[in-house]
C-alpha cells in the first residue's frame, strides 16, 4: 500500500501536524479530500514540505462537519467521488474530524477511507473523554477491517495507559508529540528524523 490515511479519534487532534511529519519521513505528497473552514490546512503543510500538495476535492469556508459546511454551499459529498490523485511513491491523505464525520447523510468520512486501499495512523490526543473516543474508533477500524499501521500520541499522557490503548489495539506507538508553542521547518525535520527509523520499519520500507 502506497495510500497512507491519517485518521483521528476526534477534531483538532493534530492530524495535520502528523500528516507534515509522514511526508517528510517518506519524503511523500498530501492531500486533504476535504477542507472546512479557514486557515487552509494545505497552505500550513505547503509551507514546511513546499509543492508535494495536492488541492482538496472540495474545500468549503465554513469551519463545520462536512455534511453541513456542503450543504450550506449547494454541494453534496459522495464518498465514492474522492479519487487519491494518482502519484508516485506515497501519498499522505488527512481525514476531516474524526473517523465518522459525517459526508453526507447516510457517508462518513471511514466510508471514503475504505476505498483508498490505504494503511491507517490513528492520531489520540490526551484530553478527557479521549480514551472512551479512542476505544470507540478502535472498535469501527476493527469492523472494517481497517489496515490500522500504528498510533500517534499528541501531549503529554500516562505512560501506563498508552500502553493499555496500544495493547487494545493491537498495534504499536509511530511517535510521540510534545506539545509546542510553535514548529518551525527544523524542528518538523528532526521530529521526523527521530520517527523514521519507527515508520519505515512499519512500513518495510
Amino acid at each position: 500500500m502506497k495510500n497512507i490515511a491519517i485518521v483521528g479519534i476526534n477534531t483538532e487532534v493534530g492530524k495535520t501536524i502528523v500528516a507534515t511529519l509522514f511526508a517528510e519521513v517518506l519524503d511523500a505528497h498530501y492531500w486533504k479530500p476535504v477542507q472546512c473552514g479557514t486557515p487552509c490546512d494545505l497552505e500550513w503543510v505547503q509551507n514546511y514540505i513546499g509543492e508535494r500538495c495536492y488541492h482538496s476535492s472540495f474545500s468549503f469556508k465554513t469551519p463545520r462537519s462536512p455534511h453541513l459546511a456542503a450543504r450550506n454551499e449547494g454541494i453534496r459529498i459522495d464518498a465514492k467521488s474522492l479519487h487519491p490523485p494518482k502519484h508516485n511513491g506515497f501519498l499522505i491523505i488527512e481525514g476531516t474530524g474524526g473517523i465518522l464525520a459525517p459526508l453526507n447523510e447516510t457517508e462518513t468520512w471511514a466510508d471514503a477511507a475504505t476505498y483508498w486501499d490505504a494503511h491507517w495512523v490513528l492520531v489520540h490526543r490526551h484530553y478527557l473523554g479521549s480514551l472512551n473516543h479512542f476505544l470507540l474508533t478502535i472498535e469501527v477500524m476493527k469492523q472494517r477491517k481497517a489496515s490500522l499501521l500504528g498510533i500517534v500520541f499528541n501531549g503529554e499522557g500516562d505512560a501506563a495507559t498508552e500502553q493499555m490503548l496500544i495493547q487494545k489495539a493491537n498495534s504499536r506507538c509511530l511517535g510521540k508529540l510534545a506539545w509546542e508553542k510553535q514548529f518551525t521547518k527544523l524542528r518538523i525535520q528532526e521530529i521526523a528524523n527521530s520517527w523514521k527509523p519507527t515508520i519505515r520499519s512499519a512500513l518495510g520500507v
